[in-house]
């Protein structure tokens, strides 16, 4: 139905409200809806510019690290403008490289900053790298410093694009390498001069050898194969002693290095001299690590030194030393003298009629003979002594350390001398035929006292004129009394060597008693009826005799009489329980043959060897011990007994006591004679005494002349007695009618 109209408006009205209201609800909605696009892009807005700023500030922290780093780079670092190469950037290294702080680099080109050659280098190189586009290396570029020294820098260049790809910047980087250009120089050097001519070798501290050069191989046959991981040591030749080795460690480790002459010994064995270097190398705390050792073979300089010491110091005829070589010599041998007091003696041998062998034969055959008289003189003397030719047909000999006793090194001296005399008188052969040529020869005796050299020489020079003077052929002392000594000793001699053959040798007989008076034995004791002196003692004549040899032949005369003597006493009752004494010398005993020589004088003689007794002396027993105790064990074994004589006085030893088949200890007269005088002497007796019973011995007292030395000795229990208080030596004879006398006297009465 139709609506009346004010419905019908109202209803309009209502339609409108709602619509209205629609409206204004969709506006609030836009409203809204724009406001929070408005917040959204405001937050937006807020993060995009947090980004940005967080985006600018890492880039701002990568550019600050970036220009740290480029600051703090060892290598130079430099920018230049690709147009004009003006500096645009350069570092700290960059600075110190050009010399110049950074705001007198920037702006400027390398024209400003170099001198024009090298400056025209440095631009065309930078334009080759920005025409071309390729990366420039320069491995060792120069560069001058302010101060004219002069760098080498590994630089490489490069160009920078822009965006559109065009260069606009060029870009240099340099590391200074001269120190390594230096080392590796130095490495150079190094490897050149260790294959050098100078046999070289490294060892580690252990002295394991690392490595040897050319030269080394070259020098000593070992090849690196056969030698790397074994020590010097292959290489010592034994001429050295632990005592050099010594002073070498110890200045190697305390003074870092050693230099000095060493002999070595090569792998085919020779041994030869070098001059060896070794230096301790030491790492940054002061510890060794390795070892260096360079050596130089101066085998060549040597030889050469060789050479020139002979022209120098040697005759070029005779090899012998000549009068410089001399003079040195007897240098040293008058401060010897000084200092071991042994005094020596120089000969001053000049050739007899010398000058007429040359007008006659020539001086080619007195050159024959000069040398033929070098090749003999050596032979008459010892290694030590010195034979020098002074020139001409003078020869010189120098004798050192004869005797401390004056008339004992004149004896000397003259059986030198005599020596040489025969020595040089034998033919010699001269143009294929004999020559007889004679020595004149003057002697003077080398002492402590305070004689130049010069006054030595003359005084023998005038001696070997007195030879001359007595008519060639001879020999002169200096000194007169000398002379007339050596002259004394010499006759002693000739008449020893006569003596025995003319039966001039006589067995004395010296009684032994024992501690209740009874006659026990007898000491043999040798005498010498000299034809012009009489009768002579034993002390006068057995040195002289042991020094020249008649000591054998005369001993075992004095064993076949003992012996012959000894058989004579078994057939008489007032003998035959009688012990005789013989005294052995030691030249005697050392004989290899002597214990077959004393068991033939006993068979030959028909003797009971049980009454022998053999006297020694204790320096015999200094030499060759075994021996000597061998010798005595086969001669005891058949029965013969044995003594030491004159105990106490010499190198007296309870080792060589204990270990020999002794019987019987002998006090030396010494110890007798003052034993009433000297408590010493008494106090060493009864000593000798406690101790030979105590080794089981007999003791036997000699040089007993008083009842009270007699009283004394007994009451020390001495077993026996001997001296001039009980009898003199006597004759064979004399001592028979002695010993019947004692058994007589002994006998009970009827």
């Amino acid at each position: 139905a139709d609506l009346p109209p004010h419905h019908i408006k109202l209803r309009e009205a209502r339609q409108v409200a709602a619509t209205l209201t629609e409206a204004a609800a969709r506006l609030r909605r836009s409203e809204a809806a724009q406001l929070e696009a408005q917040a959204r892009i405001t937050l937006s807005n807020i993060e995009l510019e947090q980004r940005v700023q967080e985006r600018t500030d890492a880039l701002q922290q990568s550019r600050h690290l970036m220009a740290s780093i480029l600051e703090h780079m060892p290598a130079a670092v430099v920018v230049k403008s690709a147009a004009d190469l003006r500096y645009e950037l350069v570092n700290a290294a960059g600075e110190l490289l050009l010399g110049k702080p950074r705001d007198a680099i920037i702006g400027r080109t390398d024209q400003d900053l170099h001198a024009d050659a090298e400056a025209r280098a440095r631009i065309a190189s930078d334009r080759q790298v920005i025409a071309t586009r390729q990366v420039l290396d320069l491995p060792a570029e120069a560069v001058t410093e302010a101060n004219g020294r002069t760098r080498y820098l590994h630089t490489r260049k490069m160009v920078l694009l822009d965006s559109a790809g065009q260069p606009s910047h060029l870009l240099g980087i340099s590391l200074d390498v001269t120190d390594s250009l230096h080392a590796a120089e130095q490495l150079h050097i190094a490897a050149v001069a260790f294959d050098s001519q100078e046999a070289m070798m490294i060892t580690d501290a252990q002295s394991t050898i690392l490595r040897i050069n050319s030269a080394f191989t070259a020098s000593t046959g070992y090849t690196q194969e056969e030698i790397l991981g074994r020590t010097p040591r292959v290489l010592k030749s034994g001429r050295h002693d632990q005592a050099f080795y010594a002073a070498m460690w110890d200045s190697i480790i305390h003074r870092g290095s050693w230099q000095g002459e060493c002999w070595d010994r090569r792998k085919n064995g020779e041994i030869y001299p070098t001059w060896t270097i070794i230096s301790a190398i030491r790492d940054d705390q002061g510890v060794i690590r390795h070892y260096v050792c360079t050596q130089s073979d101066i085998s060549a300089r040597k030889q050469a030194e060789e050479e020139i010491r002979q022209l120098a110091f040697y005759d070029p005829l005779t090899r012998l030393p000549n009068r410089r070589l001399l003079v040195d010599r007897l240098r040293h041998a008058i401060d010897s003298c000084a200092r071991t007091k042994l005094i020596g003696a120089l000969m001053f041998i000049d050739l007899d009629n010398f000058k007429m062998l040359n007008d006659t034969l020539g001086h080619d055959q007195g050159d024959v003979l000069l040398r033929q008289v070098a090749e003999r003189l050596p032979a008459c003397v010892r290694a030590v002594d010195t034979v020098a030719r002074l020139g001409g047909d003078e020869f010189v000999v120098m004798i050192e350390g004869l005797s401390e006793d004056a008339h004992q090194a004149a004896f000397m001296a003259q059986g030198i001398g005599e020596a040489v005399l025969t020595a040089l008188n034998r033919p010699y052969q001269l143009a294929e035929r004999p020559y007889h040529c004679t020595p004149s020869i003057g002697v003077t005796l080398i002492s402590d006292h305070e004689l130049t050299m010069d006054e030595v020489l003359r005084h023998a020079d005038l001696a070997m004129y007195q030879a001359k003077g007595a008519g060639r052929n001879t020999l002169r002392f200096f000194e007169p009394q000398m002379q007339q000594a050596a002259n004394a000793r010499a006759e002693i001699e000739h008449d020893l060597q006569e003596a025995l053959q003319r039966g001039e040798f006589e067995l004395y007989y010296q009684a032994q008693v024992d501690a209740a008076g009874r006659l026990i034995g007898a000491e043999a004791l040798l005498r010498w009826h000299h034809p012009r002196r009489g009768l002579v003692l034993p002390d006068q004549f057995i040195a002289l005799a042991e020094s020249t040899g008649v000591i054998l032949p005369l001993g075992q005369w004095v064993l076949q009489s003992a012996c012959a003597e000894l058989a004579l006493w078994a057939d008489d009752p007032a003998m035959s329980a009688l012990r005789l004494a013989v005294n052995v010398s030691p030249y005697q005993f050392r004989q290899p043959a002597f214990a077959a020589q004393v068991q033939k004088a006993l068979s030959d003689a028909g003797a009971d060897p049980h009454r022998l007794e053999l006297e020694l002396t204790e320096n015999l027993m200094l030499d060759d011990f075994s021996s000597v105790a061998d010798k005595m064990r086969i001669l005891k074994r058949i029965g013969i007994a044995f003594a030491l004589d004159d105990f106490g006085i010499g190198y007296s030893s309870l080792s060589y006591l204990k270990r020999l088949p002794l019987d019987q200890l002998k006090i030396d007269r010494s110890f007798a004679r003052d034993v009433l005088s000297d408590p010493n002497d008494a106090a060493i007796a009864r000593i000798i005494v406690v101790l030979g019973h105590t080794l089981g011995l007999t003791i036997v007292a000699e040089g007993v002349e008083t009842d009270d030395q007699h009283a004394f000795l007994a009451a020390t229990n001495c077993n026996a007695f001997q001296g001039f208080l009980f009898s003199q030596p006597l004759p064979a004879a004399e001592f028979r009618a002695l010993a019947a006398r004692a058994l007589a006297a002994a006998a009970p009465a009827p």
